[in-house]
Formats: structure tokens, C-alpha cells, sequence
């Protein structure tokens, strides 16, 4: 579009009519057509010049209804715009809709009381992951080119893996998170997700300011975690593949996660517990239940873990696939099947280390550049064969 070659007005009544056509999908919760229209209308310009957005419903728009998923929340429109969609809307992107998501974001099927399970375009029957499974299922169905989401413990890459896309979790911090509404700060990641890696890595460019890196997997050494989709491509592409694994906290960290996420919640739970989903009640109920010796010993124990694994033995990249189960049917119940979704995911909200979703196979390392140069040769190569 920043050629000419396209008119982002055209580019947008096309998403927005397919939007509208996939309604049964569940992906959006507010359309901003109007908006998207009148902006594409009156010209754009940058690096996402004309680029329809899709905007996780988990991040403050200022005039627009923001209701983080929740019945508590459903006429909730905010007067400041996150931090993360005003760069990249003042870099030409244009948000077409905020997209549905599990319930204040605490949960891996985007399966929405008040708002309708979100379905999967590709997978119909299976839930399309989450929490930002708005998101992705709108990105597979093609209406949005590029989105953006929150990861606290596998919430972009999850959905990635459920739809067939890209989800990118950078460095925890790396990506300004005001106007997000918070589930648990000490994990809590803004990350793009698109149709391909080199989208992702574009807006990575305009959240962060880093330029997008040169595809590169020649000598680079790869951990292997599980066997994975993909490693004997990355091998082929010149990555050393060697075993390895992660060492386990002497502390159970999810205690620190569960006590945030109640504390996030302290003005509206328990007093208003009957306007929760009943997957919410049960994790709030859980979380209020936290020894708070189990969270002392977990705030001690994280940094000393962090610091080992910078000690471990030197690899580039560890990879494994992205979900620790097959992908389940809609009709689940999220708490049954929530630690195997997010069991080779959530290591790395903890590490806070970058990690990205090529669908199933999932790439991880100690800086963003790295991530993203791998997963750029690895998508390029799997392009050139198909």
C-alpha cells in the first residue's frame, strides 16, 4: 500500500465485508467500521500505511467500547488509547474491530460467556485457543492483516497454534503495556500476531523501535525440548540441533501468577462473583486460596531460577511444538484442559524470554533479534517449498 499499488480503503471494505461475513465466528466483540473507514478515507501513512488491525478487546481505545471480555465491563469506553495501538496506528495502521477473548484474559480456549465462544475457522468443532482467540480465528478467516495481543502464558502463541498462524511473545517489557488491563504484571506481555512471521516481525519493528533482522539459522545451535514440527527443516536450513531441557524451579511459580491475578480483580471480586463466568469463579476462589508462604518462597525462588538458566550450557534457540496437547474440542472445560495447553509455553512467560508460534512449532531464545531471525529463514524456506 505505501507503493500505490492499493487503495487502503478498498483493503479495508474488503476485511470489513468479510468480517461481517464470518460473523458467526465470535472473533469480534466491536466492529470499528465506521472509524476504520473514515481514517482509511482521510489517508494514511508509515510502515503499516492502510494495514487493517485487529485489536485484542483486552486494550484501552479511547471512544471505543472496551469491555476486557467481561459482562462486569460491557459499556466500558475508555478516554485513553493503549500505549501499543497508538504506535502502531500512528505507523498507518487501521483497527477494523476489538476482537473477543476468554474472560479478562485468565484462560487458553476463548470460550466467552457473555460474549459467545470464539470458533475455529480452521478446526471447526476445536476451540480456537486463547486468550486472544479473537484474534487469531479472525486472522485465519482472513479479515485483519495484522493483530495485536497479550501473552501471560502462552495467550498469542496458543491461538497461533490452534488457527495456524503466527503469535510473538518478545522479551517481557519489551513492548509498552499501559492501557492493558492487567492480569498478572510479573508475566504480563504485549506481542503481535499476523498471517506470517515477517508481519510479526514488522510490527515487533514499530512497537520496539529494533529493526527487523536478517533471516539467519546457518551455526546457529538449537536446543531441542520435545520432538517438534519442523526441527528436521531447521537442521536442514544449517541450525545444530542438540538435546535439551529446562531446569525446574525449586519453588512452584504460579503461585505468584494466581495471587496477581486476584489482586488485579480485588475492587470486583468476590463482590461481584455472579457477574463472572463460572471457569473465572473457580479460578478467583482457587487464587483467594494461596498460601502466602507458597507466593514468598515463589518470589524468591524466580530470580534465582532466571539467573541459572542465563548459566546453563550455551544454546541459541530452544524449540518444541507450541501446544502440550492436541487441540480440544470446543465443548471442553477450560480448567481440564488448561495445563496441558500451556505447558510448553508458560516456561517461558516465566524465563520472560521471546518465544514465537509458527503454528505448532514454537521457537524461543535469550533475545528477540534471535527468535525472529530464525523463525524468518524457517518461514521463507517452508515458502519456497510450497
Amino acid at each position: 500500500m505505501t507503493s500505490g499499488e492499493l487503495d487502503p480503503v478498498d483493503v479495508v471494505r474488503e476485511h470489513l465485508a468479510a468480517m461481517e461475513e464470518c460473523s458467526e465466528l465470535n472473533a469480534v466483540i466491536t466492529s470499528c467500521a465506521d472509524a476504520a473507514l473514515r481514517r482509511a478515507q482521510a489517508g494514511v501513512s508509515g510502515p503499516l500505511a492502510g494495514v487493517p488491525l485487529l485489536v485484542k478487546d483486552l486494550f484501552d481505545t479511547a471512544g471505543v467500547r472496551t469491555t476486557y471480555g467481561s459482562a462486569i465491563y460491557r459499556e466500558h469506553v475508555p478516554q485513553r488509547t493503549a500505549t501499543a495501538v497508538t504506535l502502531l496506528e500512528a505507523a498507518g495502521a487501521i483497527t477494523i474491530a476489538k476482537t473477543n477473548l476468554h474472560e479478562f484474559a485468565w484462560g487458553v480456549t476463548s470460550q466467552n460467556p457473555h460474549f459467545g465462544s470464539v470458533q475455529n475457522p480452521v478446526r471447526p468443532g476445536l476451540v480456537a485457543g486463547g486468550s486472544s482467540g479473537g484474534n487469531s480465528a479472525a486472522l485465519a478467516a482472513g479479515f485483519g492483516a495484522l493483530a495485536l495481543g497479550t501473552d501471560t502464558g502462552g495467550s498469542v502463541r496458543i491461538p497461533a497454534a490452534c488457527c495456524d498462524n503466527v503469535g510473538f511473545k518478545p522479551t517481557l517489557g519489551k513492548v509498552a503495556i499501559e492501557g492493558c488491563f492487567a492480569l498478572s504484571p510479573s508475566f504480563d506481555t504485549v506481542g503481535p500476531m499476523g498471517r506470517s512471521v515477517g508481519d510479526c516481525a514488522l510490527a515487533h519493528q514499530v512497537l520496539t523501535g529494533e529493526p527487523v533482522p536478517e533471516p539467519l539459522l546457518e551455526g546457529v545451535v538449537v536446543g531441542v525440548l520435545a520432538p517438534t514440527p519442523g526441527a528436521e527443516r531447521l537442521e536442514a536450513l544449517g541450525a545444530r540441533l542438540v538435546e535439551a531441557s529446562l531446569p525446574e524451579p525449586a519453588a512452584d511459580l504460579i503461585a505468584i501468577f494466581m495471587v496477581e491475578c486476584a489482586i488485579s480483580h480485588r475492587h470486583t471480586y468476590p463482590s461481584r462473583r455472579s457477574e463472572y463466568g463460572r471457569d473465572l469463579q473457580l479460578k478467583f476462589d482457587m487464587a483467594r486460596l494461596v498460601p502466602g508462604i507458597d507466593v514468598f518462597e515463589a518470589r524468591e525462588e524466580l530470580p534465582r531460577w532466571r539467573a541459572r538458566l542465563e548459566r546453563e550450557p550455551a544454546v541459541d534457540l530452544l524449540i518444541s511444538p507450541t501446544l502440550g496437547i492436541e487441540v480440544p474440542a470446543l465443548d471442553c472445560f477450560e480448567p481440564d484442559v488448561r495445563a496441558g495447553l500451556t505447558a510448553l509455553t508458560r516456561p517461558f512467560n516465566y524465563t520472560g524470554w521471546p518465544a514465537i508460534a509458527i503454528g505448532d512449532l514454537q521457537i524461543a531464545g535469550r533475545d528477540d533479534a534471535t527468535v525472529l531471525a530464525a523463525a524468518l529463514a524457517y518461514e521463507q524456506a517452508t515458502a519456497s517449498t510450497t
